[in-house]
Protein backbone atom coordinates (compact mmCIF):
# COMPACT_ATOMS: atom_id res chain seq x y z
CA UNK A 1 0.00 0.00 0.00
CA UNK A 2 1.38 3.77 -0.72
CA UNK A 3 3.63 4.92 -0.12
CA UNK A 4 5.34 1.83 2.00
CA UNK A 5 8.04 0.44 -0.19
CA UNK A 6 7.42 -3.46 -1.01
CA UNK A 7 10.09 -5.59 1.05
CA UNK A 8 9.98 -8.48 -1.55
CA UNK A 9 10.08 -5.93 -4.82
CA UNK A 10 13.46 -4.49 -2.91
CA UNK A 11 14.82 -7.40 -2.05
CA UNK A 12 14.46 -8.81 -5.78
CA UNK A 13 15.15 -5.44 -6.93
CA UNK A 14 18.93 -5.45 -5.14
CA UNK A 15 19.57 -9.23 -6.56
CA UNK A 16 19.14 -10.59 -3.04
CA UNK A 17 17.05 -13.78 -2.02
CA UNK A 18 13.35 -13.33 -0.88
CA UNK A 19 11.77 -15.72 1.59
CA UNK A 20 7.82 -16.42 2.30
CA UNK A 21 4.80 -18.54 2.35
CA UNK A 22 1.75 -19.57 1.31
CA UNK A 23 -1.54 -20.16 3.38
CA UNK A 24 -4.81 -21.18 2.48
CA UNK A 25 -5.97 -20.51 5.92
CA UNK A 26 -8.09 -16.94 6.36
CA UNK A 27 -5.83 -15.56 9.69
CA UNK A 28 -4.32 -11.91 9.56
CA UNK A 29 -1.67 -13.06 12.28
CA UNK A 30 -0.13 -15.91 10.26
CA UNK A 31 1.55 -12.43 7.98
CA UNK A 32 1.99 -10.42 10.80
CA UNK A 33 3.85 -13.23 12.48
CA UNK A 34 6.21 -13.71 9.15
CA UNK A 35 6.84 -9.96 8.83
CA UNK A 36 8.07 -9.81 12.61
CA UNK A 37 10.17 -12.88 11.79
CA UNK A 38 11.98 -10.60 9.18
CA UNK A 39 10.24 -13.39 5.83
CA UNK A 40 9.27 -11.09 3.10
CA UNK A 41 6.42 -12.09 1.72
CA UNK A 42 2.89 -14.20 2.05
CA UNK A 43 0.96 -15.55 -0.61
CA UNK A 44 -2.80 -15.27 0.28
CA UNK A 45 -4.52 -18.12 -1.56
CA UNK A 46 -7.79 -17.73 -2.87
CA UNK A 47 -7.35 -20.33 -5.92
CA UNK A 48 -7.78 -23.46 -3.62
CA UNK A 49 -9.37 -21.37 -0.21
CA UNK A 50 -12.94 -20.67 0.43
CA UNK A 51 -11.51 -17.05 0.34
CA UNK A 52 -13.92 -13.92 -0.20
CA UNK A 53 -12.23 -10.41 -0.74
CA UNK A 54 -12.88 -9.21 2.95
CA UNK A 55 -11.10 -12.15 4.20
CA UNK A 56 -8.11 -11.14 1.82
CA UNK A 57 -8.21 -7.61 2.43
CA UNK A 58 -7.72 -8.33 6.66
CA UNK A 59 -4.90 -10.95 5.27
CA UNK A 60 -3.20 -7.84 2.67
CA UNK A 61 -3.50 -5.64 6.36
CA UNK A 62 -1.81 -8.37 8.52
CA UNK A 63 1.14 -8.90 6.12
CA UNK A 64 1.23 -5.43 5.20
CA UNK A 65 1.50 -4.16 8.57
CA UNK A 66 4.21 -6.19 9.54
CA UNK A 67 6.59 -5.08 6.85
CA UNK A 68 5.57 -8.88 4.91
CA UNK A 69 4.69 -7.56 1.00
CA UNK A 70 1.70 -9.55 0.93
CA UNK A 71 0.81 -11.27 -2.49
CA UNK A 72 -2.60 -12.67 -3.59
CA UNK A 73 -3.10 -16.11 -5.66
CA UNK A 74 -5.59 -15.66 -7.77
CA UNK A 75 -7.87 -18.00 -9.46
CA UNK A 76 -7.71 -17.18 -12.72
CA UNK A 77 -5.70 -14.72 -15.22
CA UNK A 78 -9.53 -12.09 -15.41
CA UNK A 79 -8.84 -8.55 -15.23
CA UNK A 80 -11.68 -7.70 -12.62
CA UNK A 81 -9.75 -10.47 -10.57
CA UNK A 82 -6.44 -8.65 -10.77
CA UNK A 83 -7.87 -5.25 -10.52
CA UNK A 84 -9.73 -6.26 -6.80
CA UNK A 85 -6.57 -7.96 -5.70
CA UNK A 86 -4.14 -5.43 -6.90
CA UNK A 87 -6.81 -2.03 -5.45
CA UNK A 88 -6.77 -3.62 -1.92
CA UNK A 89 -3.04 -2.66 -1.63
CA UNK A 90 -1.29 -6.05 -1.71
CA UNK A 91 2.03 -6.22 -2.75
CA UNK A 92 1.30 -8.06 -6.44
CA UNK A 93 -0.29 -11.45 -7.68
CA UNK A 94 0.71 -15.32 -8.26
CA UNK A 95 -0.94 -16.32 -11.39
CA UNK A 96 -1.71 -20.12 -11.62
CA UNK A 97 -1.61 -22.50 -14.88
CA UNK A 98 0.44 -20.11 -16.77
CA UNK A 99 0.71 -22.08 -20.21
CA UNK A 100 1.66 -19.91 -22.78
CA UNK A 101 3.46 -16.47 -24.09
CA UNK A 102 -0.01 -14.87 -24.64
CA UNK A 103 -1.07 -15.46 -21.43
CA UNK A 104 2.10 -14.05 -19.51
CA UNK A 105 1.34 -11.02 -21.49
CA UNK A 106 -2.16 -10.64 -20.34
CA UNK A 107 -1.16 -11.00 -17.10
CA UNK A 108 1.93 -8.30 -17.14
CA UNK A 109 -0.40 -5.88 -19.08
CA UNK A 110 -3.54 -6.00 -16.60
CA UNK A 111 -1.33 -5.38 -13.62
CA UNK A 112 0.53 -2.40 -14.71
CA UNK A 113 -0.89 1.24 -15.81
CA UNK A 114 -0.47 3.00 -18.55
CA UNK A 115 2.07 3.21 -20.90
CA UNK A 116 3.57 0.13 -19.43
CA UNK A 117 0.41 -1.76 -19.67
CA UNK A 118 -4.22 -1.16 -19.36
CA UNK A 119 -4.20 -1.35 -15.53
CA UNK A 120 -7.11 0.61 -15.12
CA UNK A 121 -6.84 3.11 -12.24
CA UNK A 122 -9.12 4.23 -9.00
CA UNK A 123 -7.61 7.26 -7.00
CA UNK A 124 -9.63 6.44 -3.82
CA UNK A 125 -8.80 2.47 -3.86
CA UNK A 126 -6.97 1.37 -0.91
CA UNK A 127 -3.79 0.57 -3.02
CA UNK A 128 -3.63 4.66 -3.65
CA UNK A 129 -3.17 5.28 0.34
CA UNK A 130 -7.43 5.61 -0.08
CA UNK A 131 -7.33 9.18 -2.07
CA UNK A 132 -4.24 10.45 -0.19
CA UNK A 133 -1.83 9.91 -3.17
CA UNK A 134 -4.34 12.44 -5.13
CA UNK A 135 -2.31 15.19 -4.62
CA UNK A 136 0.44 13.84 -6.58
CA UNK A 137 -0.46 11.03 -8.17
CA UNK A 138 2.00 10.24 -10.77
CA UNK A 139 4.47 9.93 -7.88
CA UNK A 140 1.80 6.88 -7.19
CA UNK A 141 2.22 6.10 -10.62
CA UNK A 142 6.05 5.83 -10.42
CA UNK A 143 5.66 3.68 -7.38
CA UNK A 144 3.25 1.57 -8.38
CA UNK A 145 5.58 0.06 -10.88
CA UNK A 146 8.03 -0.07 -8.77
CA UNK A 147 6.36 -1.97 -6.19
CA UNK A 148 3.96 -4.24 -7.40
CA UNK A 149 5.34 -7.72 -8.20
CA UNK A 150 3.59 -10.15 -10.73
CA UNK A 151 4.30 -13.72 -10.13
CA UNK A 152 3.71 -16.40 -12.61
CA UNK A 153 3.03 -20.50 -11.80
CA UNK A 154 4.67 -23.15 -14.48
CA UNK A 155 2.48 -26.32 -13.44
CA UNK A 156 2.51 -28.22 -16.76
CA UNK A 157 4.04 -30.00 -19.22
CA UNK A 158 2.36 -27.37 -21.55
CA UNK A 159 3.29 -24.48 -19.86
CA UNK A 160 7.20 -25.84 -19.82
CA UNK A 161 6.76 -26.68 -23.44
CA UNK A 162 6.08 -22.52 -23.85
CA UNK A 163 8.76 -21.55 -21.21
CA UNK A 164 10.82 -19.42 -23.79
CA UNK A 165 7.74 -17.70 -25.04
CA UNK A 166 6.59 -17.06 -21.15
CA UNK A 167 9.98 -15.90 -20.96
CA UNK A 168 10.03 -13.17 -23.40
CA UNK A 169 7.22 -11.47 -21.81
CA UNK A 170 7.80 -8.57 -18.89
CA UNK A 171 7.06 -10.93 -15.43
CA UNK A 172 8.52 -10.37 -12.53
CA UNK A 173 9.07 -14.18 -11.06
CA UNK A 174 8.51 -17.19 -12.87
CA UNK A 175 7.91 -20.03 -10.34
CA UNK A 176 7.17 -23.84 -10.86
CA UNK A 177 4.19 -26.10 -9.37
CA UNK A 178 6.03 -29.40 -8.85
CA UNK A 179 2.90 -30.67 -7.20
CA UNK A 180 0.61 -30.62 -10.03
CA UNK A 181 3.38 -30.51 -12.81
CA UNK A 182 3.88 -34.31 -11.09
CA UNK A 183 -0.06 -35.07 -11.25
CA UNK A 184 -0.06 -33.74 -14.51
CA UNK A 185 2.82 -36.29 -15.69
CA UNK A 186 1.51 -39.30 -14.39
CA UNK A 187 3.19 -39.57 -11.21
CA UNK A 188 0.57 -38.79 -8.83
CA UNK A 189 1.48 -36.40 -5.84
CA UNK A 190 5.07 -36.54 -6.07
CA UNK A 191 6.69 -33.15 -6.21
CA UNK A 192 9.99 -34.47 -5.06
CA UNK A 193 9.84 -37.29 -7.84
CA UNK A 194 13.30 -37.39 -10.10
CA UNK A 195 11.62 -37.28 -13.05
CA UNK A 196 10.35 -34.19 -11.56
CA UNK A 197 13.53 -33.17 -10.30
CA UNK A 198 14.89 -33.18 -13.38
CA UNK A 199 12.41 -31.03 -14.87
CA UNK A 200 12.64 -28.09 -12.21
CA UNK A 201 16.51 -27.90 -12.49
CA UNK A 202 16.17 -27.10 -16.21
CA UNK A 203 13.19 -25.06 -15.30
CA UNK A 204 15.86 -22.81 -13.04
CA UNK A 205 18.65 -23.12 -15.31
CA UNK A 206 16.35 -21.74 -18.25
CA UNK A 207 14.50 -18.94 -16.49
CA UNK A 208 18.09 -17.84 -14.69
CA UNK A 209 19.84 -17.86 -17.95
CA UNK A 210 17.15 -15.46 -19.77
CA UNK A 211 17.65 -12.80 -16.68
CA UNK A 212 14.58 -13.76 -14.88
CA UNK A 213 13.68 -14.75 -11.10
CA UNK A 214 13.36 -17.97 -10.47
CA UNK A 215 10.68 -19.15 -7.78
CA UNK A 216 10.33 -22.70 -6.12
CA UNK A 217 8.32 -23.53 -2.88
CA UNK A 218 10.39 -25.61 -1.07
CA UNK A 219 9.14 -28.14 1.89
CA UNK A 220 12.00 -28.28 4.45
CA UNK A 221 14.87 -25.56 5.05
CA UNK A 222 17.81 -27.89 3.77
CA UNK A 223 15.53 -27.91 0.65
CA UNK A 224 15.74 -24.63 0.57
CA UNK A 225 18.97 -24.19 0.72
CA UNK A 226 19.62 -26.80 -2.60
CA UNK A 227 17.33 -24.36 -4.38
CA UNK A 228 19.26 -21.16 -3.42
CA UNK A 229 22.31 -22.92 -4.48
CA UNK A 230 20.84 -23.15 -7.94
CA UNK A 231 19.78 -19.97 -8.56
CA UNK A 232 16.23 -19.27 -7.13
CA UNK A 233 15.34 -16.14 -5.56
CA UNK A 234 11.90 -16.35 -4.92
CA UNK A 235 11.70 -18.94 -1.65
CA UNK A 236 8.07 -19.99 -0.92
CA UNK A 237 8.62 -21.96 2.28
CA UNK A 238 5.78 -24.49 3.41
CA UNK A 239 2.61 -23.33 4.70
CA UNK A 240 1.79 -23.01 8.34
CA UNK A 241 -1.26 -24.80 7.97
CA UNK A 242 1.48 -27.77 6.92
CA UNK A 243 4.37 -26.72 9.58
CA UNK A 244 1.41 -27.21 12.58
CA UNK A 245 0.11 -30.10 11.40
CA UNK A 246 3.09 -31.91 11.52
CA UNK A 247 4.33 -30.61 14.81
CA UNK A 248 1.10 -31.77 16.41
CA UNK A 249 1.13 -35.39 14.42
CA UNK A 250 4.53 -35.45 15.95
CA UNK A 251 3.60 -34.08 19.31
CA UNK A 252 0.47 -36.55 19.57
CA UNK A 253 2.91 -39.47 18.51
CA UNK A 254 5.54 -38.75 21.22
CA UNK A 255 2.59 -38.12 23.95
CA UNK A 256 0.46 -41.22 23.17
CA UNK A 257 2.52 -43.66 21.70
CA UNK A 258 3.10 -44.58 18.00
CA UNK A 259 0.42 -47.14 18.23
CA UNK A 260 -2.03 -44.18 19.79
Amino acid sequence: MYPRPSRLAGVLRDGGVALGSLTLLQEPALGEILGCLGYDFLIIDTEHAAADEQSVLQMVRGAGSAGATPLVRLRRIEEKDLLWALDSGAGGVVLPLVETGAQAAEAVRLTRYPPYGDRTLCSAARAAGHGTARGDFDRYLAWAAENTTTVALVETPAGLANLDEILATDLDVLMLGRADLSVKLGLGYQPTHPDVEAHAVAFVERVVAAGRVAGMLAYSPEEARRWIDRGVRFVVYSQPEMLLSTAYRQAREQILGESA
